[in-house]
């Protein structure tokens, strides 16, 4: 009989753990809600498909992830089907098959041009239990109307024309790389645009407040960004619903050594100056517009990288502590790359057509880190309000912490994420020699013990997910795993978690090199 892949060494007793210990860090959280938090969106966690892709993600697969995700949220997941090809998209009625490369890196590029017919829009039938965003095609100016009506009213639909399974008709993406366009260019094509789509559609009143503006580019030599769109008019008429910005932590050729994953991707620092340096002013123009800023493309490697920097451990801690810091800074929604299947930054890979550069079918080891983001959301029926603990980023650059208050009249703490993105490689390092960190986590009067969930793998960043690399590479998000080949993408495995007893209102929790933990104060 074959067992359900588990751990291939006991997760480490709280209080037993063996590994040398460095200086406790003391934690300082007010045991009530803040003033200085951000309520989270229910609908946070996300996932972004490449256009040209959809239908490759249409499948039995894809939905169990999907259905994963749901199961553990409020609301339902949104999943953004966008990017260079679904700008470029020339939709022909009259063709028979679903779609066919034409031009530019085919056939598997994100950058080609895809000619569609009709029984592409099949692809948006896929996951009946999330919400969709459709990409309006514009990089053509002036945008070829017809064209674009056409392709809209496919996918519009094929998601039953029911407007609550749609999050969003993002009008184009990263304009800020059109040829000879401004922010005031793009606006006003943009407006025409969302016009046309408002009438081709027949939406009336408060429906018509249903587009995603801008989609700008990561790169630092984008010309514009969100502010420069919002500040060029795009929102005047009030029928925006939400701003977005693409994010990739790097970009450019690197040696892709595993100093560099410590420096570059597992750096709470590079994160969050990143954010600070490069999104800070479309963060705060988009939320002064009253608008939910939202990450619609992200990934911590832009091309380039093996698979074992870009697909492994390592990518779901940054992606762990990216979207705790986006939750910090007042990001409403992050959308986690499932991309295409040939690209390797991905969650999952949907079937076998990605060939050697991307085996699959399989669940990669980000997958569970987007389980472990949900859960520090919550389920509960009044939202949560986060707030980060200032461990001084200069002094502890791979350490950060994050609180998570009840957003209600109350506002009691709940949970507490910590997060150690110390570099440990298994592949490398012997297991006996792997640091550990204690932090002693103040809980509200009255508590007596606490519980502790682990996003844990046994060689640590260098984990690739049982799919990949078999026992020896499974990454577990308290005791649970995800797999194509064990139970094609439902889960399995029963929840393990750690008690620890509250001495003097302090709780001392343990976190291993390259693992982050949540703990459940309610």
């Amino acid at each position: 009989m074959l067992g359900l892949p588990q751990a291939s060494r006991p997760i480490p007793d709280n209080n037993k753990n063996v590994n040398a210990k460095r200086a406790t860090q003391t934690l300082k959280i007010d045991t009530t809600k803040p003033t200085d938090t951000f309520t989270v969106p229910a609908d946070f966690v996300g996932f972004g498909i490449e256009s040209a892709f959809l239908n490759n993600f249409h499948n039995d697969f894809s939905a169990n992830l999907v259905s994963s995700l749901r199961q553990r949220m409020s609301q339902p997941p949104v999943i953004r089907v966008g990017g260079t090809s679904g700008d470029k998209f020339i939709f022909d009625p009259d063709q028979k098959e679903v779609k066919k490369c034409v031009a530019g890196d085919c056939p598997q590029g994100s950058d080609a041009t895809y000619r569609l017919g009709p029984s592409f829009c099949e692809g948006y039938k896929a996951f009946p239990n999330a919400r969709i965003s459709i990409q309006a095609p514009m990089q053509e100016s002036p945008t070829p109307m017809n064209n674009t009506l056409a392709f809209v009213r496919c996918a519009w639909d094929a998601r039953g024309g029911d407007a609550s399974k749609v999050a969003a008709i993002a009008l184009g993406n990263e304009p800020n790389f059109y040829k000879d366009t401004t922010a005031a260019d793009y606006a006003k094509e943009a407006l025409r645009v969302q016009k046309a789509v408002i009438d081709e559609l027949g939406l009336k009143g408060d429906g018509r407040k249903f587009f995603e503006v801008a989609n700008t580019a990561s790169s630092q030599d984008a010309k514009f960004g969100v502010a420069d769109v919002l500040k060029a008019g795009i929102n005047e008429n009030k029928l925006s619903n939400s701003a977005a910005d693409h994010y990739y932590q790097i970009a450019g050729k690197h040696d892709w050594t595993d100093e560099e994953m410590q420096n570059l991707m597992l750096s709470h620092r590079a994160i969050t100056d990143r954010l600070q340096n490069r999104y800070a002013a479309s963060i705060a123009a988009s939320r002064a517009a009253g608008l939910p800023y939202i990450m619609s493309e992200t990934a911590a490697v832009l091309g380039g990288a093996p698979l074992t920097f870009m697909s492994g451990f390592g990518y779901g801690l940054w992606a762990v502590d990216f979207g705790l810091a986006c939750m910090a800074h007042g990001v409403s929604r992050v959308m986690n790359l499932a991309g295409r299947p040939v690209a390797g930054r991905t969650f999952w890979v949907p079937d076998p057509t990605g060939g050697d550069k991307s085996p699959g079918p399989q669940v990669r080891a980000p997958y569970p880190g987007a389980i472990f983001l949900t859960d520090f959301v919550g389920k509960g029926e009044g939202l949560g309000a986060v707030k980060e603990l200032d461990l001084g980023v200069t002094e502890h650059p791979f350490l950060s912490a994050y609180a998570m208050y009840d957003a209600q009249q109350g506002g009691e703490l709940q949970r507490v994420a910590l997060v150690n993105l110390r570099l440990y490689n298994g592949t490398r390092t012997p297991n006996d020699q792997r640091g550990v960190e204690t932090f002693r986590v103040p809980v509200p009067q009255g508590v007596q013990s606490i519980k502790v969930r682990r996003l844990h793998a046994d060689r640590g960043a260098a984990a690739m997910g049982f799919d990949f690399g078999g026992m020896e590479h499974n990454v577990t998000w308290a005791g649970q795993q995800w797999s194509y080949s064990i139970d094609q993408g439902k889960g399995h495995g029963n929840v393990a978690e750690d008690k620890v007893q509250v001495q003097n209102g302090i709780a001392a929790v343990n976190v291993l090199d390259s693992e982050a933990v949540i703990v459940f104060v309610k």
